[in-house]
Formats: structure tokens, sequence, C-alpha cells
């Protein structure tokens, strides 16, 4: 039988195989009701099988079940109210366990499912940020205290990637950490010699812990943009307010600053306008008059994609285009006579700004 033959059949028949779709089970919330991220159930359900587990050595393994499947029905459902929606999803859980589980080294499978790989990744993922902008506030700061308005450019280009990195290399060290202690933990306590069985209860480990990490990253994205935006605005002082009240449109604004006239400005900073653009400037400037709607300014630091058609019609509708100062686009752009007016350089982005306000 060759290696991959072998691993086949050691694949469907080992009862580490169940680890996989234990943690499957446990972290789903629509059908099972997620207790799986419930790190102390976790553990107490991995110490009562094994408590009864050795309770009952001396026992057949066909009353052991039983009782296990009782004491874990007993764990799980404890403290919860008699036809509440979580109950029902739980006692489908406590169904599907019954049935999966028949013997009680599937038991001890399960307690090692709770205790050395739901555990572990609820604790990890606790210490991946949320929001990635922790990792870039230091750099960003340091870098607009030494260039000013000449770092804004710098700032909006690296504060996704800065903030990535920094989120991926934090995932990266847990998943690390938490794989070399699972090793450890089957090799000098668990004593398992068997290396294809080791590597399905790790492989296991790696798919739900990478599984639930994209789902936080997922939670991560698209907060950048709106951060970079109020990063700049809060160093340099410019006080911002909130949106005008009932006012609705597809514009991507991320901030508004309040002139000492009472109208407002939109801000948003971005590396790109997005490919939506001409959907979302098709307001009526009698709509912007109406909510005291001065301009809507957008700081762009890649402007390849502005042709002078695309900059003309987004001009006519009150914005203004804060552009690199070097960049051909703007040079071009500003001395234009029908688009100079649409115009800016990022440099002076905040003295444009704190002069009205």
């Amino acid at each position: 039988m060759t290696n991959k033959e072998r691993l086949k059949s050691i694949v469907k028949t080992s009862p580490y195989d169940n680890v996989y779709w234990l943690s499957r089970m446990l972290i789903s919330t629509d059908k099972y009701g997620g207790i799986g991220k419930n790190s102390d159930k976790m553990i107490e359900l991995s110490h009562a099988i094994k408590s009864t587990i050795k309770r009952l050595k001396e026992e057949v393994e066909e009353f052991v079940v039983g009782e296990l499947h009782q004491t874990i029905s007993n764990v799980i459902l404890e403290g919860r109210r008699e036809g509440t929606n979580i109950r029902r999803q739980l006692e489908n859980l406590c169904d599907e366990l019954k049935k999966k589980l028949i013997t009680i080294q599937d038991y001890s499978v399960l307690a090692l499912t709770c205790e050395y790989i739901m555990t572990p990744i609820n604790v990890s993922l606790a210490q991946v940020p949320s929001d990635d902008k922790i990792f870039v506030k230091s750099v960003a700061k340091t870098l607009l205290e030494s260039k000013g308005e000449e770092g804004l450019a710098t700032i909006i280009n690296l504060w996704d990637d800065l903030g990535t990195a920094g989120c991926l290399k934090k995932e990266r060290a847990e998943v690390v950490q938490q794989y070399s202690s699972l090793r450890n933990y089957l090799e000098k306590e668990l004593k398992l010699e068997n290396e294809e069985e080791k590597a399905i209860i790790l492989s296991a480990f790696c798919q739900e812990f990478e599984r639930r990490l994209g789902q936080k990253r997922k939670g991560r994205a698209g907060g950048s943009l709106e951060s970079v935006t109020s990063f700049i605005l809060d160093f340099f002082g410019i006080k911002t307010t909130h949106e005008p009240e009932h006012f609705t449109t597809g514009l991507e604004v991320d901030r508004w600053v309040r002139c000492k006239d009472s109208w407002l400005i939109g801000i948003s900073c971005k590396r790109t306008f997005r490919e939506r653009w001409k959907q979302a400037y098709t307001t009526d400037t009698d709509l912007l008059n109406r909510h005291k709607i001065r301009n809507l300014w957008h700081v762009i630091t890649h402007d390849q994609d502005l042709s002078d058609d695309k900059i003309t019609e987004i001009g006519s509708h009150r914005a203004v285009l804060y552009l690199p100062d070097n960049s051909p686009r703007y040079i071009n752009a500003a001395n234009h006579p029908g688009m100079k007016d649409y115009v800016r350089p990022i440099t002076s982005f905040i003295i444009d700004l704190k002069r009205l306000m």
C-alpha cells in the first residue's frame, strides 16, 4: 500500500477525523448555537468527559457511552430555558453528537477538540486586533510630524498596507504558537505516535483556525479608509461634525467639517476614485444647497484613471480633487481652463481647510 493509499484509509477510519467535523458543529451559530465560542464551556465539557471516563473505567462501553451522552447534554443545556431558540439549537447539537459519538474514544476526541482546538483558537482570536489602525498610528504620527502636509499622500497609500501587514503578522504568530502547543500535547502528553493521525488533528486545527481568522479579516476590511481620514483630521486639529440630517445619497464621504459660515464640507481620503463614481455623482446641486453643503473634497493619491471628462463631471457637482503635487494628472488639470477650479495640490489640503474654519 502506498503512503497516499494508507493516508486515505486512515482518514476514513480514524476517530480523529471527527476533530474537524466536531469543530464545525461546535462553532455553528445558525444550526447548533455556537457554543464552541465559549471557552469556559469548552473546558467544562472536556473535564466532564474525562472525569466520567475515569469514574466508569470498570464499566462496559455501552453503559459508559450512555452516561457520557447524558453528561455532555447536562453541561451543554445547563442554564438554558426551555422553549427558547438557543435551547432548541443546543438540543439539536446534543442529538447530532449522540449520532456521531458511538464509542468512548469518540468522546475522548470531543474532549480533545473542546480543550485543545476550540479553546486555543478562541484565546488566540481575542489577541488578534479587530481594527488594524493600531499598527499604523505610530508610523503615521511620526511621518506627519516630520513631513507635515507633504506626508499626506504617503500615509494614505501606506495605511491599508501597514495595517494589513501588522494584523497578518499577529495572526501568524498566534497560529505558530498554538500549532506548536498542540503538537507538543499530541506527542508528549497524549503520546500519539501515528504520524498520519497527528496530521489529521493538526490539519483540522489549521483549517478551523484559518477559517475563523478569515471571518475576522472581513470584519476589519472597509474600516481603513474612514480611519485614515479621521486620523489626518485629528492630527491637524480639524474638528468634525455629524452628517446633514436626512441627507442620503451614494456619495462616499468619511467625515464632515463645518465652516465658519455654517456651511459643510464633506471629506474623504482614498487611493483611487471608485468605479461607481458616476452613479454617486448624480446628486442635484439644489440638494447640496438645501443641506448647506459647500463642497465635497476628495484626497486622491492614485489619479491615473482620472480622465478629463471624469474630472469635469465630478467638479460640476461641487467636488474638489486634491491630487499629488507632482503628478502629471494634477499638473495638466491645474493648467487647463476647464479643470483648474476642480483640482488642488494635496499639500494645500489642510491649509485650505483651516482657512474656511
